[in-house]
């Protein structure tokens, strides 16, 4: 009897520590989302890849670097040690060039410390070193932060352990014999606290900041630019651009489209009602096409703080067109039709209603006709037979996968040329 009583306690022991195990690494949708566009994007062997956390992700590192397509971004909103080592293998498998490495501070908003971050980190450079062993690693300090913005209350009283955290990386570095860059002295005040001036939340940083951290890995990165003087990122009159809502900065679309000069500018917010003040910032640079994706009008009443109100659709998208006409006369424009979502999810469920949406891309398609604009058809891609979002291409009923955007890219690819 008391063995098995034991053995039941180490089965229920064991299934406890898995459970644990499996709570411990379940990312938000936005890993997934990320992670699986990553997996349709291979690396190349003479690839600079930038590998992190928001910070990271936030770069616009190929534009950064004079628009060259060698430079990939790797970032991952919220990402940690783990994540990075959970999703690390596609860029390792590439065996690009250089990998610039950058993660710790969402650790340290988990209460994980110092040694806890470093060996995790001391495990995933092993791992690529092992992995990706012609690959140069660049193992970057954390940034500083600065509490002054009162913005991230895990973050407060963390300043120490920071800093604790970055001597024990570059030990890491050393014993490894990686390149340590050490980044904060760049960013630090004389109080050891993340420059004002770089950031608005204490955290991320601004354009300012991007400069900055451009200048410091400049000769790692090793390509011929003056970081000094060079435009951080910019629109050219031989650049195509997608304009619209997450949908579109969710994506890496100068990797999906191989073309250097697509690029994407997004508005802070899914809905529609900002994108005609967006296009015609856009359209004062004179861009070669402009590619527009029509979202739904914000509501603040719903759950997905969006409505599906197709007179204002209608009436952003034409003020957006008017507006692009007006600034640059001869830049294409190409209007998409609305992207589908999954009621399946209960946030977006008030937005599906099939008979409104037919009508909705019926009234866009008549708008692109009456402008002598291309029309993209997205629903015959995305839809399902109900007229919603497929769900394979999809983990919350609105942003995509990976295969979402592999779709999407291959539908507009003869307007990304």
């Amino acid at each position: 009897m008391n063995r098995l009583i034991a053995a039941v306690l180490a089965s229920l022991t064991a299934i406890a520590m898995h459970s644990a195990e499996v709570e411990r690494y379940q990312y938000n949708e936005y890993y997934y989302q990320r992670s699986s566009l990553f997996e349709v994007m291979p690396i190349a062997n003479s690839d600079i890849v930038f590998v992190g956390n928001s910070l990271t992700n936030g770069g616009r590192w190929h534009e950064m670097f004079g628009d060259n397509l060698r430079v990939k971004n790797r970032g991952i909103i919220s990402d940690v040690v783990q994540g990075i080592a959970d999703r690390i293998k596609p860029v390792t498998d590439g065996h690009p060039q250089k990998i610039f490495l950058l993660v710790g501070i969402n650790d340290i908003s988990h209460h994980l410390t110092a040694d806890s971050i470093a060996t995790a980190v001391e495990n995933l450079v092993a791992t690529i070193r092992r992995d990706a062993p012609s690959s140069t690693l660049y193992l970057q300090s954390m940034l500083p932060i600065n509490n002054d913005f009162h913005r991230y209350r895990n973050l407060i009283g963390t300043e120490t352990e920071v800093l604790k955290t970055n001597v024990l990386l570059e030990q890491v570095a050393r014993r490894h014999g990686v390149q340590w860059v050490n980044l904060f002295p760049a960013f630090a005040d004389r109080e050891c606290k993340l420059i004002k001036s770089f950031t608005s939340d204490g955290l991320h940083l601004n354009s300012d900041g991007y400069r900055v951290w451009r200048r410091e890995v400049a000769r790692y990165v090793g390509l011929d630019i003056d970081a000094d003087a060079a435009p951080l990122s910019q629109i050219k009159p031989s650049d195509i651009v997608l304009l619209g809502n997450s949908l579109v900065s969710g994506a890496e679309w100068h990797e999906l489209a191989a073309n250097a000069v697509v690029k994407s500018r997004t508005v802070g917010s899914d809905a529609v009602d900002y994108l005609p003040k967006l296009a015609a910032s856009v359209a004062n640079h004179h861009p070669k096409r402009v590619v527009l994706l029509p979202s739904y009008v914000a509501n603040a009443d719903a759950a997905s703080r969006m409505a599906l109100v197709p007179d204002s659709i209608v009436s952003a998208m034409t003020r957006a067109i008017d507006a692009i006409k007006a600034a640059s006369p001869q830049t294409e424009i190409v209007l998409q039709g609305m992207m589908p979502v999954n009621g399946a999810y209960e946030k977006y469920a008030t937005l599906v209603n099939a008979k409104v949406m037919k009508s909705l891309n019926g009234k866009l398609k008549k708008l692109a006709r009456r402008n002598g604009v291309a029309w993209v058809d997205l629903m015959a891609t995305f839809a399902d037979s109900t007229g919603e979002l497929k769900p394979e291409f999809t983990n919350d009923g609105f942003h995509l996968m990976g295969c979402g955007y592999a779709a999407w890219a291959a539908l507009l690819s003869p307007y990304l040329k």
